[in-house]
């Protein structure tokens, strides 16, 4: 199955070619040229020498969603072969196991659709410095060890190592330090271990240059179909690939990882995370090719003959598009889903004929094969700790990539848009933003206006970014929610207060600075300290489609916050885990202090737990409660109301300084679509009524697409104000 909704995830060696010039800083020294042009060389000497070799492989690879309520799988793929590979003659791989799953969209694994095109990349020819993730297309990373790399990257001997053998052979060990010379996605900074004596690599560490903007980096044709306001990026952690010694003479491929994560929007995170494992190697070998053989033997990288095709070169992008012509003229004349995954699977396939791929008769016997290993059941299942532990600070101690400064600034109609939101205070608000981007260091900047109340917002702040961490100090004069889990400043709220005049977020006006901190890649913690003045705000319009039709329609009133100048700091730790392929457990907590005008303590706690069963319901199940003590201000109390706490009522229907809420819903089993009945139980109020307070209930039925990435629920209001609401929302439990 191709990623294309992430990026060409694949290592490319290009066709050797007339060298026409190395720059004169390639090389730290001369001894880094020699060992450059040995390890070159070694190749012809060592691996081409294999005539043939038998393996054992295994591969487990899978994509996610990561959201702000729970973690999904979005896809999984286990496969399990054994190969028989001759340099001179066809190459056999049996498939031994194979499974695979889209647990958002259904519950029970699958033999992949085309076992012959997912297998024929478990194959990799031990002359080619190559390992083919995705296909053979040319959309991916430049190797930096081919012939021309210098044009591409910088070369230094790092640090040396000794490893002992089980048979006590002591090997020594140099390192390769690779460079990148522009800040490109598709260029890499690595660490290149490699024997001594033979040359041969033994250890592969690289990490790209920068991460892969879509806006940024897609071709100029593509770019054009794409509004400038719809951007995703993607970023590599870290590639590794391990050697291992046979007959003290091979280093054959044994392991393979990588770990990235692609992230659309500001909520919504993607990781990917794929592993190759070898093993069983019974490696022949010692003679040379026959002499003039033009045979191309199975895991030859595809690439052509006549010389280096450059990635953005008008052959490489004329082939391209064709290839895509090609694909989307086949799907516009398949007349049934068979039809479309047929042109699918031969866009992705590789026509070699010199590997044959054997599939038992029995198929369904793939899914329960020993082979395949424990079931994955969440992301971190995907890659072994054994494996990567140490890799850590290896990857730390990479060569950095060039800094290189970028400028962002609004461009057109679009660039408004992509800011622009509305709620009763501001009516419709309008704002720029701009960025100025130096490695890891961003300068950012935002203004708006709202056409109701004229009040100039903006924020300005700078950013630090490295490995899974951002820090960022900013100042800022922005309108803020006393509940901020109703999403008011999201499109579905400000969409809500257009067509329905019911905007679900309660504001205040805050001015101050602020230092941040947050995990990038789990969203596992955050922090924030903080120094502001605080006021009241207040509906300065009440414009609506309800409003246009009856005069009498109103926005209902915002809180009435207490002015204030607070300094403050606040911590939240999120946290899921899937306890079986049945059972997901998950919460977070928060806590927070502020002095100055109001000095209070205020902490929170949720706890949540989703039910699978292998029958016809599914449940789930959650539960939250918080408290405070000493003077909290009308902004700082605790609110409910709307989707994410209280269905049935509008945003902050109640308050107060502490509260405790409860959901239950049963649903369907079928993740994909699925009906569901809930009921929701809350109450807010004095600390001293903590136990005694009538709470109020919502009940409803409900709809949820892809295991509740879209939620839609109907909801009435049992007690208070009592009536019907009908939610379209995001992340939803069920």
């Amino acid at each position: 199955m191709g990623f294309s909704f992430l990026l060409g995830l694949a290592l490319i060696q290009s066709a050797p070619g007339a060298q026409t010039g190395v720059p004169a800083d390639s090389y730290a020294d001369s001894a880094t040229r020699t060992l450059v042009q040995r390890t070159r060389a070694a190749r012809d000497r060592n691996e081409r020498l294999v005539t043939s070799y038998t393996a054992s492989v295994t591969q487990r690879m899978g994509a996610g969603i990561r959201a702000l309520s729970r973690d999904r799988m979005l896809f999984h793929q286990e496969l399990a072969a054994k190969i028989s590979w001759k340099r001179d003659g066809k190459s056999t791989i049996e498939v031994t196991g194979a499974r695979q799953a889209i647990p958002v969209a259904m519950r029970k694994d699958q033999v992949p659709g085309d076992l012959d095109a997912s297998v024929r990349w478990l194959v990799i020819n031990p002359a080619e410095d190559y390992l083919g993730m995705i296909g053979t297309d040319s959309d991916g990373f430049v190797y930096p060890l081919k012939e021309g790399g210098e044009l591409d990257y910088r070369f230094a001997i790092g640090d040396t190592s000794i490893i002992t053998l089980q048979s006590g052979k002591r090997i020594r060990l140099v390192e390769l330090e690779v460079t990148p010379r522009r800040s490109e996605w598709r260029l890499m900074s690595g660490s290149l271990w490699f024997d001594a004596d033979t040359y041969g690599l033994v250890r592969a560490l690289f990490r790209p240059a920068r991460p892969y903007e879509l806006q940024r980096d897609m071709e100029d044709n593509d770019r054009e179909d794409l509004p400038s306001w719809v951007n995703a990026t993607g970023e590599i952690k870290y590639i590794t690939m391990e050697y291992a010694l046979h007959n003290e003479r091979w280093w054959m491929l044994r392991y393979a990882a990588l770990d990235a994560v692609g992230n659309v929007g500001s909520w919504l995170g993607i990781p990917l995370k794929f592993e190759r494992t070898y093993d069983d190697y019974e490696v022949e070998g010692g003679t040379p090719p026959p002499p003039g053989s033009r045979f191309r033997p199975a895991g030859t990288v595809r690439r052509d003959t006549t010389g280096r095709i450059e990635y953005d070169s008008e052959a490489a992008i004329a082939a391209r598009r064709a290839r895509r012509a090609a694909f989307n003229v086949c799907i516009d004349k398949a007349g049934s889903r068979e039809e479309s995954e047929a042109c699918r699977r031969r866009r992705w396939r590789n026509p070699d004929t010199t590997l044959t791929v054997i599939v038992p008769d029995d198929t369904l016997s793939l899914l329960t094969s020993p082979t395949l290993g424990p079931p994955i059941l969440e992301m971190g299942d995907l890659i072994s700790d054994s494996e990567i532990k140490g890799l850590a600070d290896m990857f730390k101690q990479l060569p950095g990539a060039p800094i290189a400064s970028r400028v962002e600034l609004p461009k057109g109609f679009n660039a408004v848009l992509r800011n622009a939101r509305y709620n009763r205070v501001e009516a419709l608000s309008l704002g720029l933003n701009g960025s100025l981007k130096r490695g890891s260091f961003t300068l950012d900047g935002l203004g708006r206006i709202g056409v109701a109340d004229g009040v100039p917002n903006g924020e300005l702040g700078m950013s630090l970014s490295g490995g899974s961490s951002r820090f960022r100090l900013g100042g800022y004069r922005r309108l803020a929610a006393v509940n901020p889990d109703t999403k008011p400043f999201g499109a579905v709220n400000s969409v809500w207060g257009v067509i329905a005049q019911r905007d679900d977020g309660d504001y205040f006006r805050s001015l101050g600075v602020e230092l941040t901190g947050q995990n990038t890649l789990s969203g596992g913690w955050s922090w924030r300290l903080f120094a502001e003045n605080q006021k009241a705000a207040f509906v300065e319009t009440d414009f609506s489609i309800p409003h246009l039709f009856n005069g009498d329609n109103h926005f209902r009133s915002n809180v009435v916050a207490d002015r204030a100048d607070q300094i403050g700091a606040s911590f939240t730790l999120r946290g899921n885990h899937p306890l079986s392929r049945t059972i997901q457990i998950g919460g977070e907590t928060t806590f927070e202090a502020q002095t100055g005008d109001f000095e209070f303590g205020r902490g929170s706690a949720t706890v949540r737990a989703i039910v699978t069963p292998r029958a016809l319901l599914a449940v789930a199940l959650e539960a939250s409660a918080g408290t405070s003590r000493g003077t909290v201000p009308t902004q700082g109390r605790f609110y409910l109301g709307g989707p994410a706490t209280l269905r049935g009522y509008d945003g902050a229907v109640t308050s107060g300084e502490s509260y405790w809420r409860a959901r239950a819903e049963v649903g369907n089993a079928f993740p994909g679509f699925r009906l569901a009945i809930f009921s929701d139980l809350g109450w807010a109020g004095e600390r001293s009524a903590f136990r005694s307070g009538k709470p109020l209930l919502g009940s409803g039925v409900g709809v949820s697409l892809l295991d509740g990435l879209v939620r839609l629920d109907l909801a009435r209001a049992m007690r208070g104000t009592k009536g019907w609401r009908f939610d379209l929302y995001f992340d939803g439990r069920l």
